[in-house]
């Protein structure tokens, strides 16, 4: 019997690592070698054997050798391939000839949900501000849960501001900060945090696409709220978006008037377009929120 484990490598091993111990098979990644998965997964005189196979770096040379091994390999044999990040036709392969498992890497509110999870099952106790600041990290879920293990060492209670004091990782890029800088004028505070941003590795171009989706989310709440009253729930709803977020994007929708959110979205459009022609990207960023302050 052949099990595969594709997806995201952090979930991907655990759920491997779970399955061998199920089986009582020693967690030892083999490499993909013919002879040695054919000893390790044939068994002996104890009964039959297992075998854990990484193939997170096998070469196309390496997999055309091992996988008639694996096709020939009798039924009562276990064997697990690790496999993160498989070819297409690997992929192919494996659904056909394994019991394929699969587990995605979470996105967005999967990912502060995954985060949420995490923290429930390590017994901890936090504002939901901490799990939606966690889930919005620029880092894999690997490093993100080294983060969670090092918060059960701490005091209670958990605030988000202790907690960004301790994560020893980059905080993710937000355009609320840009925004309200440049919307209130102070340009200097602005194109601080905005050389702030780039001395730490940040594109321009995905700089820019974070006003861009800011100001195109908060145009959403504000044609809305010309209709109606929102909530912070109802906002979260209507943007699929945490409602933690929800409730700075509604706050800010309440605070511009049509004109200067036309002008924004204007300027972040000429931005882009300067950006994507070629230009220079950061000047074209400057001037972007140059013309977010009036």
């Amino acid at each position: 019997m052949i099990v595969s484990f594709t997806g995201d490598p952090f979930l991907a091993r655990r759920a491997a690592q779970a399955e061998a111990e199920l089986r009582g098979l020693e967690w030892r990644l083999l490499p993909p070698e013919p002879m040695t998965v054919q000893q390790a997964a044939g068994g002996g005189l104890f009964g039959p054997g297992g075998a854990i196979v990484d193939l997170r770096e096998v070469g196309e040379a390496e997999w055309k050798a091992l996988r008639p091994v694996l096709e020939a390999l009798p039924q009562e044999s276990v064997v697990l391939l690790y496999d993160p990040k498989p070819t297409a036709a690997r992929s192919r392969w494996l659904g056909k000839h394994s019991e394929k498992r699969d587990h995605p890497t979470p996105r967005y509110r999967e990912k502060t949900r995954w985060v949420t999870n995490e923290m429930k099952r390590m017994g901890l106790k936090a504002p939901a501000a901490v799990a939606h600041y966690l889930g919005e990290l620029e880092a894999d879920l690997e490093a993100i849960h080294a983060e969670l293990e090092k918060l059960t060492l701490l005091d209670v209670p958990l605030t988000l501001e202790r907690v960004q004091a301790v994560v020893a990782l980059e905080p993710p890029l937000s355009s609320f900060d840009l925004v309200d800088a440049a919307a209130a004028g102070r340009f200097e505070r602005a194109m601080k945090l905005l050389r702030g941003l780039l001395d730490r590795g940040e594109e321009p171009l995905r700089i820019l696409g974070a006003l861009s989706k800011h100001f195109t989310r908060a145009a959403v709440l504000w044609a809305e709220l010309e209709r109606r009253n929102l909530t912070d729930k109802e906002a979260a709803a209507l943007l699929k978006l945490h409602p933690f977020a929800a409730k700075k994007l509604l706050a800010f929708a309440r605070r511009i008037d049509e004109a200067r959110l036309l002008r924004a979205l204007d300027a972040l459009a000429e931005a882009e377009k300067a950006a994507k022609t070629g230009r220079d990207p950061v000047l074209a960023l400057e001037r972007a929120l140059l013309a977010l302050r009036g």
